[in-house]
């Protein structure tokens, strides 16, 4: 992926599915409203033509198209988002926190595809200035999510969590120059949401907006 080459401040939360990251992508939001910034939020898949496809796809039957027609259209989509969401605010200046992006992807798609192939599929979209991901083991995600469909829990969804889990590690110690920032995400949503806003204090591009 390419450095972030426009003014504008661009992050990522990332997690496992039942890690909590969607509480925080909303939460962070808040806290940096109070800060004084006013980050536009987004998500991926999106709910551009291609991102509605797979939504559909997603919840009706993924085992419908192979997961390398998936994982093309997740790149497809990936780059509308890119164009027509993150950039044009990017290149006002302006802050993006996306609810996951290229390297959900990755994680997601190492279950079925080598890692490597999907990684240089995505490898002409620019890099967040900071990633961070929500670090839950796979057993507390199955037993969140567990809880939430009232017990339901498939073995084939814990296996596919530990192989995204294990991916998502893998993507922070090979591309270590990417700013993926692993946080412990079994504590209290309020002290994980701390220590993002303690990441995004340091980065330079949060000092220079608020200096505005």
């Amino acid at each position: 992926m390419k450095l972030n080459p426009y003014p504008g401040f661009f992050i990522d939360i990332e997690g496992l599915d039942g890690s909590g990251a969607n509480t925080q992508v909303k939460l962070v939001t808040e806290e940096l409203r109070k800060l004084g910034l006013e980050p536009y939020l987004t998500k991926e898949p999106t709910d551009g033509p291609v991102g509605k496809l797979i939504h559909e796809i997603l919840k009706k039957d993924p085992a419908s198209v192979s997961p390398t027609a998936l994982r093309l259209l997740f790149a497809a989509d990936g780059c509308f988002h890119l164009e027509d969401v993150v950039i044009p605010r990017l290149e006002k200046g302006g802050t993006v926190i996306t609810d996951r992006y290229a390297w959900s992807s990755v994680a997601y798609g190492a279950v079925h595809l080598p890692k490597e192939w999907l990684f240089e599929l995505n490898r002409d979209f620019i890099m967040p200035d900071l990633t961070v991901f929500i670090d839950v083991s796979p057993e507390v995600c199955l037993e969140r999510l567990a809880k939430e469909r009232g017990g339901l829990a498939l073995f084939k969804e814990q296996e596919e969590l530990e192989l995204a889990w294990d991916t998502y590690h893998w993507l922070a110690n090979k591309y270590w120059w990417a700013e993926i920032a692993a946080i412990d995400g079994e504590r209290g949503k309020e002290a994980i949401t701390t220590d993002i806003i303690k990441l995004i204090k340091a980065q330079p591009k949060f000092k220079k907006l608020i200096k505005k």
